[in-house]
């Protein structure tokens, strides 16, 4: 059995899934024509920049939603097949977010908060730029991916991001979602801990070794710094993120690390400072959380330091930035 399926089939498979978007075939011809199509399928579905301007542009929320929904395309991408024989929805995110490359690629970087796990999604290349299309749809794929291993409704307790979620997309999510500079998705531990009736610990043992290969095989290299941050992503939360910490996690040393970083014209310090800054924007937009709850969750030992932290990231005290966010909400609220 190989893990990939072959070229005619994928193609066959992913022209009927467009058609059920409702895009002409002339829309894309030029990539069909040339032969350059089936290069790219080794991603979410298709790793091209020039198609999801016109998916951005074009498609509705409907549509988005068809390219959100996992049982439409798992069978021929090999990382959300995995992800589906995991045992539950917490391994599975773990599993997308070890194979990341494979599907954009993207970064899935994790954050548990006491009982809660947030989820934030990046981007490492100019394939896949942070677009209404493109991050809702890694969103709202997660939420199928969880979903359908259950088979349960299970609702995310808070989504976010700078786009608009039209009533569609709300109705399908089961909450209203939130406007945010940065985009999240919240799980409860719990819901993730539900045995997938997808689980087959076979077909896992079988892909796991050529989802490595198959890695290794691709033309992608991330940037360093990508990687630091998505460690230091899963890190935080636990108090343990100092250079050593993070270097063990990777698997070299911490010397090796800061030179590495250093080619990339960064530090460890810099890194470290521009996940606290996501991790703090999005904590703080949730009203029950304090201020000092937040400072601490993001790795500061006192709220003192992490005020003059915030305001030299953002320009603004914590207590503005918080005004803020409610107005936009209310403003959001006020036109839905």
């Amino acid at each position: 059995m190989s893990l990939r399926i072959s070229s005619e089939l994928l193609s066959s498979e992913l022209q009927s899934f467009i058609s059920e978007l409702g895009y002409p075939f002339t829309t894309l011809s030029s990539l069909f024509e040339s032969k350059n199509l089936d290069k790219y399928l080794d991603s979410k579905w298709i790793q091209s920049a020039h198609i999801f301007e016109i998916l951005d542009k074009n498609a509705n929320d409907q549509q988005l939603l068809t390219c959100s929904n996992v049982q439409k395309f798992y069978q021929f991408i090999p990382p959300y097949f995995a992800a589906l024989s995991s045992k539950n929805g917490q391994q599975a995110i773990s599993r997308l977010a070890s194979y990341e490359q494979l599907i954009g690629p993207i970064e899935i970087g994790t954050f548990k908060e006491g009982d809660k796990l947030r989820i934030h999604i990046g981007y490492l290349n100019q394939y896949r730029k942070i677009s209404r299309f493109s991050l809702l749809v890694d969103q709202l794929s997660i939420i199928s991916l969880i979903r359908t291993g259950t088979g349960k409704e299970v609702k995310p307790i808070s989504i976010g991001s700078r786009f608009e979620y039209s009533q569609i997309l709300t109705n399908y999510i089961g909450i209203q979602a939130q406007m945010s500079s940065d985009n999240y998705l919240v799980f409860k531990l719990e819901d993730l801990l539900i045995p997938f009736k997808t689980q087959n610990d076979i077909v896992w043992n079988f892909m796991e070794p050529g989802l490595k290969k198959y890695i290794d095989e691709l033309n992608v290299n991330p940037p360093f710094s990508a990687v630091v941050q998505n460690v230091l992503f899963k890190l935080i939360a636990g108090g343990n993120f100092q250079v050593k910490d993070v270097a063990e996690e990777i698997g070299i040393s911490p010397r090796t690390l800061q030179r590495w970083l250093g080619k990339e014209g960064t530090t460890f310090k810099k890194e470290l400072g521009k996940v606290q800054q996501v991790l703090s924007l999005n904590l703080l937009q949730d009203a029950t959380m304090k201020t000092a709850e937040v400072s601490f969750l993001v790795g500061f030992t006192d709220v003192t330091s992490f005020y003059k932290a915030f305001k030299k990231w953002t320009g603004k005290t914590v207590l503005t930035y918080r005004h803020e966010v409610i107005y936009r909400k209310n403003q959001f609220n006020s036109t839905n």
